[in-house]
């Protein structure tokens, strides 16, 4: 006879709403270690990196096939951070990963320190060196037409920011990847309406941009980009649409620049600025308000 478990003894799932929370917790920790690690390093694109902090997170926590003790694995997805102001967030989200070591941020600029102003090849798990802006999705291209030549099913996601859209070779790679019928590549763009001179549509117009894109072809979707279920059921819709379709991907994740921090939401002044002491901790405060439990 079967012998039956106590209810009481049974393992219990966790709730949707549990795994909300969890990652509302995840993601203002990451926030925390992303000021911390700019405030202590004394530089870093503030502004850029708070407002990628979920998309980086369902990134790497939820959606590529990627592995931190595999991270040359020809099978992995490629992911590409052609807005490589957001690199501290990216540091802080592969710590949490496992592609750096614990504590690996105190080295952030630091002498001899591989961990840059932007990201490089020098570190495991990054897939291009960045710098100066609008490469991306052309080397992403590269990956992705790499993988359909060779009959490999990785998917390349390349991140680029809205400012970033106003580079030429960003077109002309839009132009490639749908000519290409490129479906195993997404771009997803980072939508906060800011660059370093100001709003993105007084300097050079980008909307409608949905419409532009798909006017050159590409399969369209848009979420709010601090959304982790919207973000993680669009990147999941897209994957599934890599095979089935014969367009290019991009994922529009429209976001608040500074998210997480009042005074420095939708602030041009904090596209790159260290926070004063004060400003440190009014801004530790507000995160801890949030939920955000631990040290740095």
């Amino acid at each position: 006879m079967e012998q039956m478990v106590p209810a009481e003894t049974a393992t219990k799932l966790p709730s949707a709403m549990e795994m909300q929370r969890e990652d509302e917790l995840l993601c203002s920790s990451l926030r925390a270690r992303t000021v911390g690690t700019i405030r202590n390093a004394g530089g870093g694109h503030i502004g850029s990196s708070l407002s990628l902090i979920e998309i980086l997170y369902c990134l790497f926590c939820r959606f590529l096939r990627i592995d931190p003790l595999k991270p040359n694995d020809p099978n992995r997805d490629r992911f590409i951070l052609s807005s490589c102001q957001g690199a501290v967030a990216l540091f802080a989200v592969m710590e949490h990963r496992g592609f750096l070591p614990p504590s690996s941020l105190e080295r952030f600029l630091a002498g001899g320190s591989e961990l840059t102003m932007f990201p490089t090849i020098s570190i495991s798990g990054v897939e291009m060196t960045g710098g100066s802006l609008g490469h991306g999705i052309a080397f992403g291209i590269g990956t992705a037409l790499s993988a359909k030549r060779s009959g490999q099913s990785y998917l390349t996601v390349a991140l680029v920011g809205d400012g970033e859209m106003n580079e030429g070779s960003v077109w002309e790679a839009a132009l490639a990847g749908s000519h290409l019928k490129l479906s195993n590549l997404l771009v997803i763009v980072n939508r906060n309406r800011l660059q370093i001179d100001g709003p993105t549509e007084s300097i050079m117009t980008l909307e409608p941009v949905a419409e532009k894109w798909k006017s050159f072809g590409w399969n369209v979707q848009e979420v709010n980009g601090h959304s982790i279920s919207e973000i993680v059921h669009a990147l999941n819709l897209a994957r599934s649409n890599a095979e089935t379709s014969a367009s290019p991907q991009i994922l529009i994740a429209h976001t608040i620049k500074g998210r997480g921090i009042s005074f420095m939401e939708n602030s041009v002044e904090w596209h790159y600025r260290v926070p004063s002491e004060a400003e440190y901790g009014a801004a530790m405060q507000e995160l801890v308000a949030r939920g955000f439990i631990g040290g740095l």
